[in-house]
C-alpha cells in the first residue's frame, strides 16, 4: 500500500518537513495550491464534455441532482440514493452498454459541482464533491501494470487522461480548502497513481493524447511528486511527437472524423494553455501545426457555420470550439469565423489533399450550397465505410446526408452507420466497401497525398477520386470505380448551382451496381428517373431503376443518427439507383431551384456530354471543358 512519504520529492521545498512528520501533508498541500491558485484560474473554465446533465437542465439543477446521488452518464440517468453511494462498477443501461460505466467515472459531474461551488459557495456541493471522490477512490483501486489500458471499467487510460487534463485539477483547486485532510492525501497519492498508469499503459491515437495531456497536467500542476521531472519530460516530448505523426500536412488529424479532429487540438490546447500559465517553454513547431488543424475546422464547415460529422464525427458549432484557441493563436481566417467581422475569406471551395477531402461552396453565407466530396483514406480509427461519398447542404439544411455517428454500442443501427449502406457510395452485388478487414497503418501513411483530383475557378470546381478496394466479407474486388464531381456554380442558363456527379464503373463482368442517396427533405415526387423534394431534386441518366426505402429494420435501411446516445436516429428516403452491367458511366445531376427537368447522358465510360432538359431549351455540358475550364 502506498503511503504519502512515497510519492514526495524529497528536495521539493516544503516536502522535507512533510516527511519528517514536522508538517502534515494536507497543510503543505493547501500551502501550496493557494499559491499557485490564482495562476491555474487564469485560465478560463472549460466545461465538461458529453453528455451528463439532463434535456433542458440549468448547470444549478444538475448540482443539486448530483448533490443528491443521481447522476447521468450517456444521457442516461439513474440514482444511487446518495453521493457517497455510488456503484461506479454498475451499468444500470438496458442492454449493459459499456459507454455508460467508463464515462461515469470522467467525473464530469463533480466538475461541474467545483464550478457551481465557486459560483453560490452552497456547502452541500463540497459535501457531494468529497463523497463521491471519496467513495471513487475507495471502491476503485488502480490496477497492476500488467492490465492494460483498455482492460478495466474505472481505470482506462481514456479516463484516467481525461480525469488527469481536464477535470481533477479544476476539482483539486476548487475544494482543497474545504476537503478533509484525508481526501487530501488520498487525492495525492491517487495522483501519483494515475501517474504511473499513464506513463506504463499508455494507448495510441486520441487516446494518447489525452493520456499524455493528463500526464503533462499531474508532472506541471503537481511538481511536489517524486517522478514529476520524469513524467514532464516524457509527455512533452511525446506530445510533440504525436504532433508530427498524427497530422497531415494540411492540418487534419489521422483519424479523419470532426469530432476526434477536435478532440486532439482541444488536448494539445489544453496543454498549451496551461504549459504557457505555469512558465513552461513550449516547442514553436506546437504552434504552427495546431494553427492549422484549427484553420481545417473552419475549411470543412458547413453552411450553418458546423463541422459535418463525417465517420464518428459531430456536428458541433465552429464558432464554440475555435473562439477559446483565440488565445493561443488569431489567424485571419480563425477571427473570421469567431467573430464574421472583415473580409470574408477570399476562397470559396478547397481541397485539402493530403486528408482527401474536396469542400464545395457557392460562398460562405448561411443560405449557400455546399458540398463535401469523401475522397480520404480509410482513417486511423473511428472509420466508416465511405470511400468517395458526398453530402450536400442547401443553406442551413443538409439535405443529401449520409448516416453520421450513432451509440457506440453493438447494434444493428451501430453497424449499419458504419456501413456503406449509410452512405453515398456505390453498392457492387448489393456488397459494400470492406477496407476495415485487412487495413493496417503505417507511420509513413500520414505524409502520403490522398490521389485527390480537382480545380477551381469562379464559375465551376470539380473534384474526383477513386476507389479500388474489397467489396464484402470476402473482399472481392470485382469493379474500379471513379467517381467526378462536377460544381456548376454559375451559368447564364441556370438560376442556381448545380451538381453534377459521373461515377465510371470498370469490370470485365457484369455486375449490379446501386448508388445510394440519403435525402433529408420533404419527398414531393418519385419517378423512373428523379425524385423531387421541397429543397432538392436528384437526376439520374441511364437504364436503371429507381426505387426507395424508409425507415427499414429487417434490414436497417433509410435511417441517420441524429446523436450518439442511444435510441437518437431518424427515418430519411434512401434512393437506391440500379444498374445492371459490366463497365458503364452514370450520371446523377442534384439541383435546387426547379431549373432541370430531367438529364441525358450516355453510359459509355468514353463518353463526356450531359444533356440537362431545361424549361424549353437544353442545356449540353461536356465534362472535358468543365475541367478544362477549372485547371
Amino acid at each position: 500500500m502506498i503511503e504519502i512519504n512515497d510519492i514526495l520529492d524529497p528536495s521539493f521545498p516544503g516536502c522535507g518537513s512533510v516527511i519528517s512528520g514536522t508538517v502534515s501533508f494536507a497543510s503543505f498541500f493547501r500551502s501550496y495550491l493557494s499559491s499557485t491558485r490564482e495562476k491555474f484560474f487564469s485560465i478560463p473554465y472549460e466545461r465538461p464534455e458529453n453528455v451528463f446533465t439532463l434535456p433542458g437542465e440549468s448547470d444549478g439543477e444538475a448540482a443539486d441532482r448530483i448533490s443528491g446521488g443521481t447522476l447521468v452518464s450517456v444521457g442516461i440517468p439513474y440514482s444511487f440514493g446518495s453521493a457517497g453511494s455510488v456503484d461506479w462498477q454498475s451499468n444500470p443501461t438496458y442492454n449493459g452498454y459499456k459507454e455508460w460505466t467508463w464515462q461515469l467515472s470522467r467525473h464530469n459531474d463533480i466538475k461541474l459541482l467545483a464550478h457551481e461551488y465557486l459560483l453560490t459557495g452552497k456547502k452541500k456541493y463540497a459535501e457531494a464533491a468529497e463523497a463521491l471522490l471519496s467513495s471513487w477512490i475507495k471502491t476503485c483501486p488502480c490496477p497492476d501494470k500488467t492490465v492494460p489500458g483498455d482492460g478495466t471499467k474505472t481505470w482506462r487510460t481514456i479516463e484516467c487522461g481525461i480525469r488527469m487534463g481536464a477535470n481533477w485539477p479544476y476539482i483539486i483547486y476548487s475544494f482543497y480548502d474545504v476537503f478533509s485532510d484525508s481526501m487530501l492525501t488520498d487525492i495525492a497519492i491517487s495522483l501519483y497513481e494515475h501517474g504511473n498508469r499513464l506513463e506504463h499503459n499508455h494507448m495510441h491515437g486520441n487516446w494518447l493524447l489525452m493520456e499524455m495531456n493528463g500526464l503533462s497536467h499531474i508532472a506541471v500542476l503537481f511538481p511536489f511528486l517524486k517522478k514529476a521531472e520524469h513524467w514532464k519530460t516524457f509527455s512533452l516530448e511525446m506530445m510533440e511527437n504525436e504532433s508530427g505523426r498524427q497530422f497531415y500536412p494540411d492540418g487534419f488529424q489521422y483519424e479523419l472524423t470532426t469530432c476526434y479532429h477536435e478532440v486532439a487540438v482541444n488536448n494539445y490546447q489544453r496543454l498549451l494553455e496551461m504549459l504557457k500559465v505555469f512558465g513552461i517553454a513550449i516547442p514553436e513547431k506546437l504552434y504552427s501545426i495546431l494553427e492549422k488543424a484549427a484553420e481545417a475546422n473552419v475549411l470543412i464547415m458547413e453552411s450553418d457555420g458546423c463541422l459535418p460529422d463525417i465517420n464518428d464525427g459531430s456536428s458541433t458549432e465552429v464558432r464554440s470550439i475555435i473562439e477559446p484557441k483565440l488565445r493561443l493563436f488569431n489567424t485571419p481566417l480563425l477571427n473570421w469565423s469567431v467573430t464574421r467581422e472583415g473580409e470574408k475569406p477570399s476562397f470559396s471551395s478547397v481541397a485539402l489533399p493530403y486528408s482527401g477531402f474536396f469542400v464545395f461552396r457557392s460562398g460562405w453565407n448561411e443560405d449557400d450550397v455546399y458540398g463535401l466530396f469523401d475522397s480520404a483514406p480509410f482513417g486511423r480509427g473511428h472509420q466508416h465505410e465511405d470511400k468517395l461519398s458526398f453530402i450536400v447542404s442547401n443553406g442551413a439544411h443538409r439535405v443529401i446526408t449520409e448516416g453520421c455517428c450513432y451509440a457506440y454500442d453493438d447494434s444493428p443501427m451501430r453497424h449499419y452507420t458504419l456501413s456503406s449502406y449509410s452512405h453515398n457510395v456505390l453498392l457492387v452485388d448489393g456488397m459494400g466497401q470492406n477496407r476495415r478487414k485487412s487495413y493496417e497503418w503505417h507511420d509513413e501513411d500520414i505524409r502520403k497525398l490522398s490521389g485527390i483530383r480537382y480545380g477551381i475557378s469562379d464559375s465551376v470546381d470539380w473534384a474526383e477520386g477513386e476507389y479500388s478496394g474489397p467489396y464484402g466479407d470476402d473482399e472481392h474486388l470485382p469493379a474500379l470505380w471513379k467517381r467526378t464531381i462536377y460544381f456548376v456554380k454559375k451559368h447564364e442558363c441556370l438560376n442556381s448551382p448545380v451538381f453534377i456527379i459521373v461515377d465510371r464503373i470498370s469490370a470485365e463482368a457484369e455486375h449490379e451496381y446501386t448508388l445510394l442517396w440519403h435525402i433529408d427533405s420533404e419527398r414531393k415526387a418519385i419517378e423512373k428517373d428523379k425524385a423531387i423534394y421541397s429543397d432538392v431534386s436528384a437526376f439520374f441518366a441511364a437504364n436503371g431503376n429507381l426505387s426507395v426505402v424508409k425507415g427499414s429494420m429487417n434490414p436497417v435501411a433509410g435511417y441517420i443518427a441524429t446523436g450518439k446516445e442511444q435510441g437518437m436516429y431518424k427515418a430519411v428516403d434512401e434512393l437506391q439507383y440500379r444498374v445492371s452491367a459490366s463497365s458503364c458511366r452514370l450520371v446523377t445531376v442534384i439541383g435546387f431551384s426547379g431549373d432541370i427537368a430531367g438529364v441525358e447522358a450516355s453510359d459509355s465510360v468514353g463518353s463526356a456530354d450531359v444533356l440537362l432538359r431545361l424549361s424549353g431549351k437544353e442545356l449540353v455540358l461536356d465534362e472535358r471543358k468543365l475541367k478544362d475550364s477549372a485547371e
